[in-house]
């Protein structure tokens, strides 16, 4: 038998642990195959003081649609961080892509266009994009009504080699435009 000090003790650890367990953070799960966005174009002589950013997303099922939506973000060096480039120069609306019932995955992409930086600086920047699947579904009074059934994010990479890139081949998570 334990004696009762020794009995808090085991108890107060564990409840400590269980604390501990309950407040770690859950390890993300990694993106579905087929799902990244990276940055394509980035300020070349065809496409001066602009970044493209191109995505893919995997599809749904037979009734899903699929959409994604394209953010600019700029670096902020002094504060060491992303911020969302503002107004509706730094955000696409929502793209529809149609389905993808037999899964395979749809491309798509934005290109932002800026202002030049004034001489002398440059902007960094990165893309985000918001990927939907969304179908329709009856709700209890029998109306169909669109729902969104998944939602996933993800910054650009420059994993991904994808079509339209200016140089061809092109890929990066950032893009600066000086």
């Amino acid at each position: 038998m334990f004696r009762q000090g020794t009995r808090f003790r085991h108890v107060s650890a564990l409840a400590v642990a269980a604390f501990l367990c309950a407040c770690a953070p859950a390890s993300a799960a990694p993106p579905p195959k087929g799902l990244w966005a990276t940055v394509n174009i980035c300020d070349t002589t065809t496409w001066p003081d602009s970044m493209g950013v191109r995505a893919s997303m995997p599809g749904g099922g037979k009734r899903q649609r699929l959409f994604m939506r394209f953010h600019a973000q700029a670096y902020k060096p002094d504060k060491k961080i992303w911020t969302n480039v503002r107004g509706t120069a730094g955000v696409s609306g929502w793209q529809s892509l149609g389905r993808a019932a037999n899964r395979k995955a749809v491309q798509a992409g934005w290109t932002f266009q800026f202002q030049a930086p004034p001489a002398g600086t440059s902007f960094v920047l990165r893309g985000v994009v918001d990927f939907q699947w969304r179908e329709k579904r009856r709700t209890k009074s029998g109306v169909r009504r669109t729902v969104v059934v998944r939602t996933l994010h993800a910054n650009t990479k420059s994993e991904h080699v994808a079509p339209g890139a200016d140089p061809p081949g092109y890929s990066s998570g950032t893009c600066q435009i000086t």
